[in-house]
């Protein structure tokens, strides 16, 4: 499961999440509740887009994923960032801990293609792993 996630201070995606074709994950405006419970309020503008439904353990099938999803909206998401005041955006890659007693260390890499795609749309990369 990986997610484009936008942030922006002054912009809602509200109309956007409506009309583009990109699948959105989640949408909120600033002020609004983000849970159920009605307990976390949202302090900025947020849109979550849905680039991979890949299991967490299956990094690479995560990275084909965004690799397609940044080809195919590329022009989309483009005029979404210069229609918008953007604070941030990033690729949200959850991984699951490879870590035990026999393996001290992981690693995954990400490839030159996917890293040129994010850089040109200037987004970030976040790799967030859970034991």
């Amino acid at each position: 499961m990986c997610i484009l996630k936008i942030y922006s201070s002054t912009s809602s995606f509200k109309e956007f999440s409506k009309t583009g074709s990109v699948p959105v994950f989640s949408v909120f405006d600033k002020g609004e509740y983000r849970n159920s419970s009605r307990t976390r309020i949202c302090k900025e503008y947020v849109i979550s887009l849905d680039v991979s439904k890949k299991d967490w353990d299956d990094f690479s099938g995560q990275v084909k994923d965004a690799i397609e999803f940044l080809s195919k909206y590329f022009n989309e998401l483009e005029m979404l960032f210069s229609s918008h005041s953007i604070d941030d955006a990033y690729l949200d890659f959850p991984l699951n801990s490879r870590l035990n007693e026999e393996i001290g260390n992981q690693n995954d890499r990400l490839p030159k293609e996917l890293i040129s795609l994010a850089g040109k749309l200037n987004l970030g990369i976040e790799m967030a792993t859970y034991s």
